[in-house]
């Protein structure tokens, strides 16, 4: 099951409300009880994926639970390791096995197993402490609003939430309003986005016929593909937590209006990136060990992130070049060498362009047709075919652009500032924005009515 499929949308999802709210009020909107519904929900929405994929998690919670409340109890690291280790083993041998043997990769295995590791550091770092409620604890895990992609949360953020959260009418509003939102981006925009870079950028020998203007314009609407489809899910998630009063990080910042390669990581995948910085490049050392010591924990770390997201040397080869490109600029920042904003934008977005070609195409002859072709040496310069794809989708081109940067935030802000400064109604703002959560949902199921479902890209990491 998937956010953006008729069953979620208008089987599971209200369901879940509505015995949610049921529960809440004949309880009087005590917390474990609502707990215990998202648990069972979530359980539910997990076995849609298949009981080999929850016994796995089932698993991999058990080790970590277990080896956390022994952390907590000697305080050794030892025990940290050996927790480490099993979860990194379990990881490796579905992300990995596929050189050898046919398996499938359990739903959301990546995203959980950091999520777990992050929760047995921080027992052992004393930032949080052991859960002594499985059930809680596997709440966290198998979640149903983050568990397929994240964002990557924390345990004591989650944890704080179980304990102490609120469903009010603000929340709930707020809650759909994001979740349509993110739904509309992910069927409109993301899928149509998909299916022009599938006839762009084919990962078939047809790249080869492709001429230059093929292969630039479908690596703009893959790119545009990556940032909506993945910023969807994300802003879906986040709306699902609102809805049950929970608060879950921001995982996108506009990334495509940084200026540098490493405002753009500071800006997209927030939480995996926070999550490689705190337990992966900080203790081994960061930048407080000399210059060449900070080069190699920064290549560790995007070997690492090339690794995690897949089996094939396309990423290695991605990571090793984000690698690059960010240790040109802490060379250049450090003898204090500025580029023009302009300029600077203009690299970043050929930069990105360029690296996501080389995360789309595993098969290295296709790959390098691509590159070929993105350096101006393709199957020609363009041709009529281009010209009238072109033509046929400039509208929703310039609509995806435009969701990329903060344009329709702005305008939403701005409308929210008139009605607050001309002293109406808290309900305008609750009416209008009530009138576009229900619109953004009918064209949503609409358009997954009318076409074929289009998994979430990230899915496949």
């Amino acid at each position: 099951m998937s956010f953006s499929t008729l069953i979620f949308t208008v089987c599971f999802l209200p369901i879940f409300l509505i015995v949610n709210q049921i529960v809440l009020t004949r309880t009087d909107g005590n917390i474990r009880h609502q707990n215990r519904v998202l648990l069972i929900f979530s359980i539910v929405f997990y076995l849609f994926a298949g009981l080999g994929g929850l016994l796995i998690l089932l698993l991999c919670t058990a080790i970590t639970w277990y080896g956390a409340k022994q952390i907590e109890k000697t305080r050794s690291i030892a025990m940290l390791w050996i927790t480490i280790a099993m979860l990194i083993a379990v990881l490796a041998f579905f992300k990995y096995a596929g050189f050898f043997i046919t398996v499938t990769m359990p739903l959301g295995l990546s995203f959980y197993i950091f999520k777990l590791i992050s929760y047995a550091v921080d027992v052992y770092k004393e930032k949080c402490e052991a859960e002594d409620d499985v059930r809680d604890f596997l709440l966290y895990v198998v979640c149903f609003h983050h568990i397929s992609q994240g964002p990557i949360v924390r345990y004591s953020d989650m944890k704080a939430g179980m304990v102490h959260r609120k469903i009010s009418t603000a929340n709930m509003a707020a809650g759909i309003y994001r979740f349509s939102l993110g739904l509309a981006k992910k069927v409109i925009l993301a899928d149509q986005m998909g299916k022009l870079a599938d006839t762009l950028l084919p990962m078939t020998e047809d790249i080869s016929k492709m001429p230059v203007t093929g292969i630039w314009l479908g690596s703009i609407v893959f790119s545009l593909q990556m940032y909506l489809d993945f910023s969807a899910y994300m802003d879906m998630a986040i709306g699902l937590g609102q809805m049950a009063g929970f608060i879950y990080p921001e995982n996108f910042d506009y990334p495509y209006c940084a200026d540098s390669i490493k405002t753009f990581w500071r800006k997209w995948h927030i939480t995996l990136s926070f999550f490689f910085r705190d337990y992966v490049y900080i203790p081994l050392g960061g930048n407080r060990k000399g210059s060449m010591r900070t080069k190699i924990n920064l290549l560790i770390v995007w070997l690492l992130t090339g690794i995690w997201h897949g089996a094939t040397w396309n990423f290695v080869i991605w990571g090793l070049y984000y690698f690059i490109f960010i240790s040109i600029e802490n060379a250049l920042n450090s003898r204090g060498i500025q580029i023009p904003k302009v300029l600077s934008h203009i690299y970043v977005v050929f930069v990105f362009n360029l690296g996501w070609l080389i995360f789309r195409f595993s098969d290295f002859k296709q790959l390098g047709i691509a590159l070929k072709g993105f350096f101006g040496f393709g199957e020609g310069f363009s041709s009529q075919v281009i010209s009238v794809t072109l033509q046929n989708n400039i509208f929703i081109l310039i609509i995806a652009i435009l969701a990329c940067t903060p344009i329709f935030r702005n305008l939403r802000k701005a409308i929210e500032r008139m009605i607050r400064d001309r002293e109406m109604s808290a309900g305008i703002v609750y009416g209008w924005k009530t009138i576009v959560s229900f619109a953004a949902l009918i064209v949503g199921v609409i358009f997954m009515a009318g076409s074929g479902y289009q998994p979430f890209l990230y899915n496949a990491f």
